[in-house]
């Protein structure tokens, strides 16, 4: 029988206009980025519509900047887009495996 695994893709999500300032000031990319939470929110839930109309998975990853920047820092990545999308894979990994331990096939 072949094993099926959880493929989820991991979003980096703000709480709220305070915190979306918070991790503005913080990354390194920050031009990127949208100039509001409002419009940052307009187009990540664009974004997280569109992956489950097709299917997939999302995980929101909700933390603070302090947990993504020693995130960033003890795996060797930046305070932008990469380290973004890292971290929201790996947090994403996480929740899978914390929501899905002991559920495996002996």
């Amino acid at each position: 029988m072949e094993r099926m695994g959880i493929s989820a893709v991991g979003m980096l999500w703000f709480r709220n206009t305070a915190q979306y300032a918070e991790y503005i000031a913080i990354f390194e990319d920050s031009t990127v980025m949208p100039t509001s939470y409002s419009k940052w929110q307009k187009r990540a839930t664009e974004m997280y519509e569109n992956i489950l109309r097709k299917g997939g998975v999302v995980i929101k990853v909700h933390a603070s900047p302090d947990e993504f920047r020693a995130w960033c820092v003890s795996n060797g990545k930046g305070l932008n887009a990469d380290g973004r999308m890292g971290f929201a894979a790996f947090k994403a990994a996480e929740k899978i495996r914390q929501t899905h331990a002991g559920h495996e096939d002996a």
